[in-house]
């Protein structure tokens, strides 16, 4: 590791590009769509309740039937993390660099920014507060074990996929979107493919490197859109048909030679009273703080970002577990 004046001359050249460039960035592309609802406490509940009946006719001068609706025994509690890094500036770096191109601070700033994002979308679906409590559960802990389709190593079919989006039933069964990793994306395209199909698709609208609005066609399964996450969790598969997860800072560098991978495919649908995020009421997306070390001319920017998600109805999310491509074998 440079030092940090080493640092700030590598960054200082005007013949550079103004902003530190990530060589090996993760996509992850449902950050542009996710809800987020502000909490005024330190915890959001959800009372839920169980199956409900039908209403029953009345006939003349009939006594009405009682169906008083009891919640179930435990409200849904989501509590938040706070997840955080840190970076340093040395004063002279910031007072004579930053004066030709690049802000030595806001370089560093926008990439700080970055990790809390990435750690975020790793515990979104892994996290587990039974392991950790200081992390908020993630997906594998919120879905219900009703909504989830176990393919224990065997090809993903269209009929698999049916399934998984016909048991997101909150908000009607509208609006729903798919999440999944590369892995996930290539198994529902093969799923077309072996039966002779071409996977359905939709032209949606993004901003290019040069700031232009460019239109591109997005993997879609009856309706639902597919947002691609490379920090979903990824499985090296055994021959049992078990899986071992493989730490996310390894998966960008994942090749076609390494052993049969696994993977999930989420259904979900956004919003309150579905699956959406959670954040302080009075707190900013991202809490900047800076300290000056007592012993050296170095300023030290604490970044944290408080944060967790929240399921509603338990039929707001499903998951095909064990997707693979190739085949475990």
């Amino acid at each position: 590791m440079q030092p940090i004046g080493a640092n700030a001359q590598l960054l200082a050249n005007d013949a550079l590009a103004k902003w530190l460039i990530e060589d090996f960035p993760f996509r992850i592309q449902l950050s542009s769509i996710f809800p987020f609802l502000p909490v005024a406490g330190d915890s959001f509940r959800y009372a839920t309740t169980g199956l409900l009946n039908p209403g029953s006719t009345l006939g003349q001068c009939d006594t009405i039937s009682e169906d008083t609706k009891q919640p179930n025994d435990l409200n849904r509690v989501h509590r938040f993390a706070e997840i955080a890094t840190h970076f340093r500036v040395s004063y002279k770096a910031q007072d004579i660099f930053s004066s030709n191109v690049n802000d030595q601070v806001a370089v560093q700033m926008a990439l700080a920014v970055r990790e809390l994002l990435y750690k975020f979308w790793v515990l979104f679906e892994s996290g587990d507060t039974l392991v950790n409590p200081d992390e908020f559960d993630g997906l594998l802990r919120l879905v219900d074990p009703s909504n989830t389709i176990d393919l224990q190593g065997r090809a993903l079919t269209l009929e698999d996929l049916d399934r998984a989006r016909e048991r997101v039933r909150a908000n009607d069964g509208r609006c729903v979107v798919i999440f999944t990793s590369s892995i996930g994306k290539r198994a529902i395209n093969a799923s077309h493919y072996v039966r002779g199909f071409k996977p359905d698709s939709e032209e949606m609208e993004f901003t290019s490197p040069d700031g232009t609005a460019k239109f591109e066609q997005v993997l879609k399964f009856d309706g639902a859109p597919v947002y691609i996450n490379d920090l979903n969790q990824i499985y090296e598969c055994n021959d049992n048909n078990t899986g071992t997860p493989i730490p996310s800072e390894k998966i960008s560098r994942l090749n076609d030679n390494e052993p049969p991978l696994a993977t999930n495919i989420w259904f979900f649908s956004l919003g309150p009273g579905s699956l959406h995020g959670i954040k302080p009421e009075k707190a900013q997306n991202i809490i900047t703080r800076s300290t000056i070390l007592a012993d050296a001319s170095t300023l030290v920017y604490h970044l944290a970002m408080p944060v967790g998600i929240a399921l509603g109805s338990a039929a707001a999310l499903s998951v095909i577990k064990n997707v693979t491509i190739p085949k475990c074998r």
